[in-house]
This record gives structure tokens, C-alpha cells and sequence, in this order.
């Protein structure tokens, strides 16, 4: 793996279970086994570096749904897997994190992240669409749609202050949560 890659992947593991404030250049070096000045001569910013990372991540998640979509299963099934995808990974909720990094953002910036965010939902709206027209559910509505499924997907990784979750495990929390969501779209 070329080392900028190594750096970016490294970066992004730590962002997501640390947060943006937690992790510095230094740590994303140590961690990535490189000189700090490796570090910055890929990623002359933390916050070049924190978009780049989140860039890939989203990048990656569209990647993974629209590999799940193409699958040859139900509607129905496609959604459950992509529910069980989201909640097998450590959630920092990336809508908090951005929010908190983003006044250290630039517009250009913000505006990229944005865009790579959209494409997720688009790819959602899309499959909706497409599920619809051929008749698998009812739905006037797609874009909405993608955004409640998205939110209802937090729901399922959701803790208490005792670290007890709404649901036994991940399966439990994506069968339920595609089966609510399914009674309000199915034919």
C-alpha cells in the first residue's frame, strides 16, 4: 500500500474513534509507522488530512452499499444488509463531528464533504426509486425516504448512559429497523 494510503487509512480509524480534537499529526505518524513530516507532505493541514480521511470513508460506504444494491436479493434484503453493514462499525457519528469541526473547515472544504455525503443518500434515493418502479414498494417520496432510513439506522446504535443498547445485537437491530421501515413502504 502506497504510503499515502497507509497515512489516510490510519488517519481515518483514528478520526472516527477519537474524534477530530483528539487526534494530531503526531499520533496519525506514530500510528502510521512514518515521520510527522511524512505525514505533512501528504496532508499539509490536520484539516486537508481529516477531509481526505472522511472523503475515503464515504467514498468507501457508497462503494459497499452499491455493492449490497446490485446483489441479486429481495428490496427487503438488500436493506437488512446494509443496516447490519453500518452497525458492525464503531459509530462516531460523523454528522457531530463534522459539526464540531466545521467552523476550522473551509468552504471549499465543507462544500467537498457535503457533495460526498449527498452521493450516499442519492445512491439510496436511487435504489428506492428503482424498487418502486418495479413495483416492490410504495414510495412517492424516495429522497425522504433515504434520509429516515439513514436516521432510523442510528437508532440501532444508539447506547444509554448503563452502556445498554434498544437491541441484543446488530442483526436483532437491522431486521427490526428495515422491518418498521417496511410497513410504511411496502405494497
Amino acid at each position: 500500500m502506497p504510503t499515502s494510503q497507509h497515512i489516510l487509512y490510519t488517519a481515518s480509524r483514528l478520526f472516527m474513534e477519537n474524534g477530530y480534537e483528539s487526534v494530531s499529526m503526531n499520533m496519525v505518524a506514530q500510528h502510521s509507522g512514518v515521520t510527522k513530516a511524512s505525514v505533512y507532505y501528504y496532508f499539509p493541514t490536520k484539516n486537508e488530512l481529516f477531509v481526505a480521511c472522511m472523503v475515503a470513508v464515504l467514498v468507501n460506504v457508497k462503494q459497499r452499499i452499491e455493492t449490497i444494491l446490485a446483489q441479486p436479493r429481495s428490496f427487503r434484503e438488500r436493506l437488512v444488509l446494509i443496516a447490519q453493514n453500518y452497525l458492525r462499525i464503531p459509530q462516531v457519528h460523523m454528522d457531530g463531528m463534522i459539526e464540531k469541526v466545521k467552523h476550522h473547515l473551509s468552504e471549499e472544504q465543507h462544500e467537498r464533504l457535503n457533495s460526498h455525503e449527498n452521493a450516499l443518500y442519492e445512491a439510496l434515493e436511487q435504489s428506492f426509486t428503482d424498487a418502486a418502479k418495479k413495483g416492490e414498494i410504495y414510495c412517492e417520496e424516495p429522497f425522504l425516504t433515504a434520509h429516515l432510513y439513514v436516521s432510523m439506522l442510528k437508532v440501532g446504535e444508539r447506547r444509554y448512559s448503563n452502556n445498554e443498547t434498544l437491541f441484543a445485537s446488530n442483526e436483532e437491530a437491522a431486521d427490526k429497523i428495515v422491518a418498521f421501515l417496511w410497513r410504511g413502504i411496502h405494497k
